[in-house]
Order: structure tokens, then sequence, then C-alpha cells
């Protein structure tokens, strides 16, 4: 949707300026403070930005409860209340990974939402229908009703993590057991 609004090419273009040298912004033109935002930008803003804090994990949103259930599964090896364990070198390993690529993620996608959402550019706005926000919106109310109900979903979780560690179930749900090939609907 937002490329509806962009000439061909300008993501490539706007890679290489950053890139090799092109435009700095002493070149460019002053812009003048307080421009209105058309309210397809707005509208297409505020996704973008909900949808960076899912993928970054951070809070109100159900990326970061996902984020906060691995992390306690990290810490917390043996589950609550059963005793503290020592966490293993490969799960600091993963806790820093963790941490570091929702860092990560919140640079790239901030960097992004500014040059092709908060950048002042010349260019038209995009026209986008009830159509076709009217999916995203949906995908960001079931991530904030999910982030409301989020004990149901994690025992959900849970209860499917435990399932495909105990090998025994999950092998008779895949393999039929009485010696035939054909497989289990």
């Amino acid at each position: 949707m937002l490329e509806r609004g962009r000439e061909v090419g300008a993501d490539v273009l706007a890679v290489t300026q950053e890139a090799y040298g092109g435009k700095t912004e002493e070149d460019e033109e002053e812009v003048e403070v307080g421009t209105p935002i058309p309210a397809t930008m707005a509208v297409l803003g505020g996704c973008f930005l909900c949808c960076a804090l899912v993928l970054a994990g951070l809070p109100p949103l159900s990326g970061f409860i996902a984020k906060f259930a691995m992390l306690d599964g990290i810490l917390n090896p043996q589950g609550l209340g059963q005793g503290a364990a020592a966490v293993p070198p490969d799960g600091w390993a993963l806790l820093a990974a963790l941490i570091l690529s929702g860092l990560a993620t919140v640079l790239a996608m901030t960097r992004a939402g500014i040059r092709s959402l908060w950048a002042a550019t010349d260019r038209a706005v995009p026209r986008v229908g009830v159509v076709e926000i009217a999916p995203i919106l949906l995908l960001l109310g079931l991530c904030i009703g999910m982030t409301a109900g989020a004990g149901p979903v994690l025992r959900y979780m849970q209860a499917t993590a435990s399932a495909l560690h105990t090998a025994p179930s999950y092998m008779g749900s895949v393999v039929p057991v009485d010696g035939t090939t054909e497989a289990r609907p």
C-alpha cells in the first residue's frame, strides 16, 4: 500500500544514496513545521507502529508476552516454583540473542518507518480502501486480544510444548501403532 505513492526504484535509490553518500540533511530544503499528515498516512503509520511493537516484542502488545514467556523459560528452565536451576551458557546466549534481536528490530523498523511514512517527501498519498486496511486492523485487534487474554494462549502453548516433549504420544499420533503404512487422519 505504501509503494503506490512512490516512484519505481525509490527504495533502491534511497538505500544507495545513504550507503554511498548522496544528499545530506544540509542539502535538503527546509521543511515546513506543522505540516498536516493525511489521514491515510496516519492510519498506515499507526498500523506500522503497532506491527513494529509486535515484531520487536515490546509492550503492550502480544509480542512482549511471547518474548517474556521465552525469557522466563530460559531463566527458569525447571518451571515456576520448581526451585532454582543454573542457566546453561547456551541459555545465556539465547537470552542475549532475543534481546539484541528486539533492539535490532526496533532500529530497523524505526528507520524504515521514518523513511517511508514520516519523512517529508513530495509524493502522492496512496489511496487505501477499507477492504485493504480491514485485515490489518483485524490482525492487530487479534494481537491486542491475545495480550488481554494471554493466560489461555500461554496455557495452550505450554500444553503443545509438553505434548511435543513426550515422544511416545507424539509418535503415536504421527506413526501408526498397528504396523500399517497408512497415516492417521
